[in-house]
């Protein structure tokens, strides 16, 4: 197999082309990415706090399989990310392995000595593929995480509960005031202290308001919309919690939950629940044509789970985050 880094928007197709054919075979309302969110990416513009490559397989000059390999540069400094998919035409022919062990080498050669691989389970609830391959390499199992997903046609969004009394709601799409920034950033610093992570040793990140600025830019830049909605206090004016929604800029059926987060100090006001509702409508009322909403939660995040159940969320499937130390 030849395998190639995406340098160019040709070469971005032939990564796409594989990436949609595999998640369509394996997914319901999961979807590759438009290739044009990812050429900002291949063009050289790279997204806050990461560096992303794109790399594919090929077989007799044939597209085979696709990679992902993101290295934190803010935090995280010793790890990375890889997502591996092969076409569904060609598994059980060693590309994923082949994908895999080309990943590890770039991880070494970048001084890099960790990894995470999240990985999908059968939907008969019985391992994926990418087990045998993960344990033969010394990957360990480290957290389990269900997606969830809420067809907005099953469950119509209604009218958004009350804001608790002494908060108040903000809610945009791409910008946030200048008032709450500070905040925002102080929040997404908290999400993997918070939110459970089970035995990854992935560390806080790192984030200001030059970050979170450059986050928005280059969710613009990748025409990605991002719905915000937070509640702030209003005796203190900290930003108590934030919530985020994502869809493309042209592709509006399907949507993402984000980071959801409410403070510490904050809890035991039922903002989770309030956040989302508010989102939820403010989805519906700007892109109506919003069907599906993906999230992501640890298997262990009862509280969460309980809040996208009432809101509709049903379970899809179960994921498994691995990370192999080299």
């Amino acid at each position: 197999m030849e395998i190639r880094e995406v340098k160019d928007r040709e070469a971005l197709e032939h990564f796409h082309a594989v990436e949609a054919a595999s998640l369509a075979h394996d997914h319901v309302a999961l979807p590759a990415d438009p290739a044009e969110e990812h050429l900002p990416v291949v063009l050289g513009e790279q997204p806050s706090g990461e560096h992303v490559s794109y790399i594919t397989g090929y077989a007799a000059g044939t597209p085979v399989s696709a990679m992902t390999v993101t290295m934190w540069t803010l935090d995280n400094l010793t790890s990375a990310n890889v997502e591996v998919r092969v076409h569904p035409d060609h598994r059980r022919r060693g590309h994923g392995r082949a994908m895999t062990a080309h990943a590890l080498d770039l991880v070494r050669s970048a001084g890099r000595s960790r990894v995470f691989i999240e990985t999908p389970w059968l939907p008969d609830g019985s391992e994926g593929p990418a087990f045998p391959l993960l344990r033969s390499l010394g990957a360990r199992e480290v957290l389990v995480d269900v997606r969830r997903l809420l067809d907005l046609q099953a469950f119509p969004v209604g009218d958004p509960p009350a804001v608790p009394e002494g908060y108040r709601l903000a809610q945009w799409v791409d910008t946030a005031p200048d008032d709450v920034v500070e905040g925002l950033a102080y929040l997404m610093h908290r999400m993997v202290l918070d939110a459970p992570m089970g035995e990854m040793d992935y560390e806080a990140e790192r984030w200001d308001v030059a970050r979170y600025r450059e986050s928005e830019a280059s969710c613009q830049r990748r025409n990605r919309r991002r719905l915000t909605a937070v509640v702030q206090h209003e005796e203190s004016g900290e930003v108590a919690g934030l919530t985020e929604l994502a869809l493309n800029g042209d592709r509006h059926d399907v949507a993402y939950q984000w980071n959801t987060i409410v403070d510490p100090r904050h809890r035991g006001h039922g903002l989770g629940l309030v956040l989302k509702a508010w989102n939820h409508k403010q989805l519906v009322d700007r892109f109506p044509a919003a069907r599906w909403v993906n999230t992501w939660n640890a298997a262990s995040n009862t509280f969460m789970i309980a809040v996208n159940e009432r809101l509709g969320f049903r379970p899809a499937e179960k994921w498994s985050e691995w990370q192999l130390d080299l």
